[in-house]
């Protein structure tokens, strides 16, 4: 067979290559996808393979792996990776051509794909030095949602999001800090997981702010994102900020529950009328497929939302500069990142601001830990877990609005999402169906995705992985489009 036109999904993916269709037709159709795309994104690659260097590695797979029942689980599956993230040779920018570099070594979450039997297909656009979660301050182009050339992508792994909403990888590599791997989940439909933060290794990954960096994945699917961590989670001792292996080995109930909270009416008035509509709606079908909706504590959340952009933490942003270049250098910045670095720095904070910071952070960590629990029921058989729901974002803005408001509308879109790795959760955001704008193209109304994002205890990724995926499946079963409308 010459020619291959189907899923990028994994699962169908390898199913494929059981069929006899081999990785070369893969490439030679997800280049042809590209090529067409170009037409209208232009700026969704800052580094594409050339299509010789992709036919090459992958006719390597059949000489590396030759028994079809001995193939890796990424064989041959196409992916992209966030500018961010090092890959040997070639330069890495974080979307900031001044302080561009080229690696001699791959990051490891990187190298783990590629040993997996991955296809390395290019670098992404990205927010300029991860500042953002609009996707609207790279010097490489803005870049708008797959749903609406109107509306925003979302940041900072914008690129990322487009290159599997478009059908163009299987999944991407990214980066998260303060929901840049949600945000543009969400805003194309698709699936972005965060795991428990340190526990992939974001060496060779530049940062953001350190403490607060996650690398994440972008699916098209949860069991794609499962399969993806499962490749490339390990710990990492050369990662400074990596998490030591539990001492005890983790539960394993032969049957989990849930339940779940949800942010207060109060804070849910910053969403949009049809935000609440959709994630009331969303609610309803968690609650009808098993889970429990129960009152939780949004305090310790919403506090440490404020932490990460308005206190002492916005600090670490600066660290990631050379010394003085941001003084001698920002006109070269995008203007709205060298906003973002000016405010920081006009902040004035001591050392006695961050230390009261850090002791402001384990007090709001030690109580999600309470709040956000995995509770053994009856003798090891059965566990309790405990979610929380939100919105993944409040609205979606419009390319223009945040024009006129960048900084404004970027702090907005973090209302759910900025807490994630201050109290060290883990997270996936999951799109949970669509609805219809007033927007024509072509003569068809345009359709907006909506999505949640379901956040759990630290270590507790396997188990947030299953509900997710249980969610997943009773949308399916209702109709995503039909039911949330």
């Amino acid at each position: 067979m010459d020619y291959w036109a189907s899923s990028l999904n994994i699962t169908s993916l390898l199913q494929d290559y059981e069929a006899g269709i081999k990785p070369q037709h893969v490439i030679q159709a997800i280049y042809d996808r590209i090529e067409a795309y170009q037409l209208v994104q232009p700026s969704v690659w800052i580094h594409l393979q050339p299509i010789g260097e992709v036919m090459l590695a992958a006719n390597g797979l059949s000489i590396r792996w030759p028994d079809p029942k001995d193939r890796p689980p990424l064989y041959g599956v196409p992916f992209s990776v966030k500018d961010s993230i090092d890959v040997s040779g070639i330069p890495t920018t974080t979307g900031c051509s001044p302080l561009a570099f080229t690696p001699s070594a791959s990051a490891p979450v990187y190298q783990h794909c590629i040993d997996a039997g991955g296809l390395f297909i290019g670098k992404t656009n990205m927010e300029q030095l991860a500042t953002g979660m609009t996707g609207c301050r790279s010097p490489f182009g803005t870049l708008h949602s797959t749903f609406s050339k109107s509306h925003i992508v979302g940041g900072s792994s914008s690129g990322n999001a487009v290159t599997v909403s478009q059908g163009l990888v299987s999944f991407s590599l990214g980066s998260d800090t303060a929901g840049s791997i949600r945000v543009p989940a969400l805003f194309n439909g698709i699936c972005g997981f965060k795991p428990t933060k340190g526990t992939v290794s974001a060496r060779g990954v530049s940062p953001a702010c350190l403490h607060q960096d996650c690398v994440s994945f972008l699916t098209s699917n949860i069991e794609d994102a499962e399969r993806v961590w499962q490749v490339c989670k390990g710990f990492d001792k050369a990662d400074f900020f990596a998490k030591l292996p539990p001492m005890l080995p983790p539960r394993n109930p032969n049957s989990l529950r849930f339940c779940f909270g949800v942010p207060p009416a109060a804070a849910l008035e910053i969403c949009s009328p049809q935000y609440r509509k959709q994630f009331a709606e969303v609610i309803e079908v968690l609650r009808q497929n098993g889970g429990k909706l129960v009152e939780l504590d949004w305090r310790p959340f919403a506090a440490a939302n404020e932490l990460l952009y308005n206190s002492s933490f916005v600090m670490e942003r600066l660290t990631i500069l050379p010394n003085g270049w941001f003084a001698q250098n920002k006109q070269l910045l995008h203007p709205v990142t060298r906003q973002v670095f000016e405010g920081a720095l006009a902040r004035n904070s001591s050392a006695v601001d961050l230390f009261k910071d850090l002791h402001k952070q384990a007090e709001y960590k030690r109580a999600v830990e309470d709040i956000l629990t995995l509770e053994e029921v009856v003798e090891n058989e059965v566990a309790e877990l405990t979610l929380m729901v939100v919105p993944t974002t409040p609205s979606h803005p419009t390319i223009k609005e945040v024009e006129e408001d960048p900084i404004g509308i970027n702090g907005r879109l973090g209302s759910f999402a900025h807490f994630a790795n201050v109290l060290d959760l883990v997270g996936i955001a999951m799109p949970c169906g669509t609805y219809e704008i007033g927007e024509i193209i072509e003569g068809k109304k345009t359709r907006l995705p909506f999505g949640v994002t379901i956040l759990a205890g630290t270590g507790l990724d396997r188990e947030l992985l299953r509900v997710a995926m249980g969610l997943e499946e009773a949308l399916s079963d209702v109709g995503q489009e039909d039911y949330l409308a």
